[in-house]
């Protein structure tokens, strides 16, 4: 998924003269060929983070349309205020590229344990938030933050999802029936699905574009189902249980939702995200097991 965003941004900067590249001193192996080959549109700020949003916005001012990537918890927890000052109270086209999700990086503790982010930047209007679940969407992803125009936020989970294949900002895959839906977003979407596979009577909804939410879209995909789980590697509260709550509250639907999701930070040390999968209800066996109790 990140080597194809990363791809993506390189061959448009073939393209586009405008694109620039900047790195909190991440991605080796990856990154060398944007300073091989574009060395003028090129920069690596170290190990500064907050330095790395300053520098971003100033190229805004230069007429620059810039990607800053890093991990996400230092993008983003790290950065707030400078990505609410220098980017959202300007509207400034930056986009932040943050590598790991959840738990992606599950051995490093709740310092790395990355749940709680896109959450926060729901609070700054007009940054768009994508969670692409698939390499097909992460294909399209440069070319629509480049068209839009806006600051962005792209979460990037680790893996090579080919399911679904589908550049759509939301894919619904129905089931047999129409009782159960799981509604998800990057690496949990996946699990969702292993759980259609073993039980495909279940209705599974990918959303891979977070804000801003298409209110009517969702309504229609919501309405048939009387039971509707979340599953995401994010607090609900300001997550996705969080946003379609308010979308619910605006325009009822007859059915319940309901939310499996980390609540609280741990200090538990996992060595894989399925870990924290299991400790959270959030693994296959656990989602089935709560659609049969619920």
């Amino acid at each position: 998924m990140r080597g194809q965003i990363i791809d993506s941004i390189f061959e448009r900067m073939a393209q586009d003269p405008d694109v620039f590249f900047l790195t909190a001193d991440m991605g080796i192996n990856l990154i060398e060929k944007f300073e091989e080959e574009y060395p003028a549109r090129f920069l690596n700020v170290g190990i500064a983070e907050q330095n790395l949003i300053g520098v971003s916005a100033g190229l805004v001012n230069l007429g620059y349309r810039p990607f800053a990537y890093t991990i996400s918890n230092f993008a983003i927890h790290r950065c707030l205020e400078q990505i609410r000052n220098d980017i959202g109270i300007h509207d400034y086209p930056v986009t932040l590229l943050g590598t790991s999700t959840g738990y992606d990086n599950a051995p490093l503790g709740p310092t790395h344990h990355i749940v709680d982010d896109w959450g926060v930047l729901r609070t700054i209007p007009e940054i768009d938030i994508y969670c692409p679940s698939s390499t097909s969407y992460a294909a399209t992803l440069v070319d629509r933050i480049m068209e839009s125009g806006r600051p962005a936020y792209v979460r990037i989970p680790k893996g090579d999802f080919r399911d679904p294949d589908s550049d759509d900002h939301m894919v619904k895959l129905p089931g047999k029936e129409d009782e159960v839906l799981l509604v998800s977003y990057g690496g949990p979407a996946q699990v969702c699905l292993g759980a259609q596979s073993a039980e495909p009577g279940l209705s599974v909804l990918v959303v891979n574009r977070l804000r801003p939410l298409d209110a009517a879209a969702f309504h229609e995909a919501l309405a048939p189902h009387s039971r509707i789980f979340v599953v995401e590697d994010h607090f609900p509260s300001s997550g996705l249980y969080g946003s379609l709550c308010e979308l619910i509250a605006q325009d009822p639907i007859k059915g319940k939702l309901f939310s499996l999701a980390p609540r609280d930070y741990t200090l538990e040390v996992g060595t894989s995200s399925d870990f924290f999968y299991r400790k959270y209800g959030m693994d296959q066996a656990s989602i089935l097991t709560t659609i049969r109790q619920t």
